[in-house]
């Protein structure tokens, strides 16, 4: 079941987060939680139902079950309409209204799929209880929500997936459905890191950020991003750092095995015996009219996985890095490497480059340094 569980006792909100409370129709909150909305979280006096300050109210007192549940049912349209907040439950009509939590916590059932709304620990075992009833009794089972993945990611495509899914990011919500998606960034010189969707985002700025647990990098969290982004603290998230994108994982192996991610570049062995070494990226953006394709772009065409017979990885294009560069997107990072960009490199000196990456060198005597000294570089892990 979605969410997460309504702490007992609630002393403050995050910037995200409404204090969900059971109130009466003249809107007068004396006792219980509607007092402490109305004395810590700026619920309104005299307002009996809706939104006020960081509360939200659902009359309960002198009401049967039949009139409570169309407030119950507005207050779930409310919080499906506003998935960027965290709507914290409570006991409604548990206290002075007499009700009990077997009575109350059903009407709220069309509620457990938003992964915004928490209910407390009690009412998250009735109303799990009451759907796998549901399921074994009555054959009624939820549909899952769909993950809508194209089979080619481009970054255009990975920071509309982030946007999507912005809420159970931030929320590390595990169990919710979203895109099997792993990338890969720039961690140091000689070191890439590698991350499942859900554990990255990128920015307005183009950045891409890591969350970690890793206290490694404790002094490079960025909370202003982190609450620019997310609407909210995130608390017991973790460190949000920025890093430095270094490709997206395809459904292609190399020779050795290993998954190809974009900005690879790869020693290629075609049908008809010629071989070739480029760089694999994303050509296109996908549309309805148009699906991106994984593919080695060359100056006027392109070379597409599938007409290979073997892949072998020799390196990156992760080479020369600014720590602090504007982001560069893979195809362009691919594109400098072919043998027509006009840098005055050699082949050779490209090769070398790609061996020795992540790199942040600028000077290219310093790549063939490490291939004198017999240095190995970890871009196969």
């Amino acid at each position: 079941m979605a969410g997460r569980i309504t702490p007992e006792k609630i002393t403050e909100l995050s910037k995200c987060e409404i204090f969900v409370f059971g109130s009466n129709l003249k809107g007068h909150h004396r006792g219980g939680a509607s007092h402490m909305a109305y004395e810590r979280f700026g619920a309104e006096w005299g307002v009996a139902a809706g939104r006020t300050g960081k509360c939200y109210a659902i009359p309960t007192s002198h009401l049967n079950l039949d009139e409570i549940r169309p407030y119950v049912d507005k207050f779930i349209k409310y919080a499906e309409s506003h998935p960027d907040n965290r709507f914290l439950v409570t006991r409604i009509g548990c206290g002075s209204a007499g009700y009990t939590d077997e009575e109350m916590a059903p009407l709220f059932q069309k509620a457990t799929d938003l992964y915004n709304v928490t209910f407390p620990l009690k009412w998250k075992e009735i109303l799990t209880r009451d759907r796998f009833l549901d399921a074994v009794v009555f054959g009624i089972v939820p549909e899952k929500e769909k993950v809508d993945v194209p089979e080619v990611i481009t970054e255009k495509d990975l920071k509309r997936l982030c946007e999507k899914y912005r809420y159970i990011i931030g929320a590390r919500i595990i169990a919710a459905p979203k895109p099997d998606i792993s990338i890969r960034y720039v961690v140091d010189k000689d070191r890439f890191g590698y991350a499942r969707f859900g554990d990255f985002f990128f920015w307005i700025t183009g950045d891409l950020y890591i969350w970690t647990r890793n206290k490694e990098f404790a002094t490079d969290h960025n909370q202003d991003v982190v609450e620019d982004y997310f609407g909210d603290e995130c608390n017991g998230r973790g460190y949000c750092h920025r890093a430095i994108f270094a490709g997206v994982k395809t459904p292609y192996k190399d020779t050795r095995g290993d998954f190809i991610y974009t900005g690879d570049v790869i020693k290629l062995e075609m049908k008809d015996g010629a071989e070739y070494t480029f760089a694999l990226g994303t050509l296109g953006e996908n549309s309805e009219d148009y699906s991106a394709r994984y593919a080695f772009a060359l100056d006027n065409h392109c070379i597409l996985p599938e007409q290979c017979r073997k892949m072998t990885r020799v390196g990156t294009v992760f080479y020369q890095l600014d720590r602090n560069e504007h982001p560069i997107s893979i195809p362009q990072r691919c594109y400098g490497f072919q043998p027509w960009y006009p840098d005055g490199l050699t082949m050779e000196d490209r090769l070398t480059l790609a061996r020795y990456t992540p790199n942040f060198d600028q000077e290219i005597w310093k790549y063939y340094a490490n291939e004198i000294l017999g240095i190995e570089y970890n871009w196969r892990k």
